[in-house]
């Protein structure tokens, strides 16, 4: 008889199991969903949006920007600026971008930064204030850049007290 209590506790428990995973499923499917359709809306947002003025500062001769500049351009109105290399690297450093993030580019939007090719749909959501008003500024160094895309496979976010996350696309 002991044994037969046995069959039954472990049938509800493989009921219980099965009927948690099919929750967790549903659960993660409605949170995808949701993202796809922030997605989607953002990146709606990057075609219809107004443009925020900006200053693009580069120091020739910069040849990966000629593929990057025109996805900017279909968000920002960019002011184009070309720099000496000291002057370029003086910006950077008044500026607060860390060495380590440092790129061939510098875009600065209203005293807040962005550093080399970070992905359009990023830029889309810190010129929206999307990162809150502690963040100085988002970077993705050159030797992180996707070659073939000219952005890369994530970005950092540069908070205002020095901390740093590395985000994954």
């Amino acid at each position: 008889m002991a044994q037969r209590r046995y069959r039954v506790k472990k049938a509800g428990y493989r009921k219980y199991v099965f009927l948690v995973a099919a929750v967790v499923i549903a659960i993660l499917s409605v949170v995808v969903a949701i993202s796809a359709l922030e997605l989607i809306s953002i990146k709606g947002g990057v075609t219809n949006y107004t443009a925020t003025k900006a200053l693009f500062y580069y120091s020739p001769p910069c040849s990966c920007c000629d593929t990057y500049l025109p996805k900017l351009k279909s968000l920002l109105d960019i002011e184009i600026k070309a720099v000496s290399p000291d002057e370029f690297l003086t910006l950077k450093r008044d500026m607060g971008i860390p060495e380590s993030l440092q790129s061939c580019h510098t875009i600065v939007i209203n005293g807040k930064y962005i550093e080399g090719h970070v992905p359009i749909l990023a830029v889309a959501v810190f010129v929206n204030g999307g990162f809150g008003e502690d963040v100085k500024g988002l970077a993705l160094p050159h030797r992180e850049t996707d070659p073939n895309t000219w952005e890369g496979p994530g970005y950092y976010v540069v908070y205002k007290n020095g901390t740093i996350w590395r985000v994954y696309s």
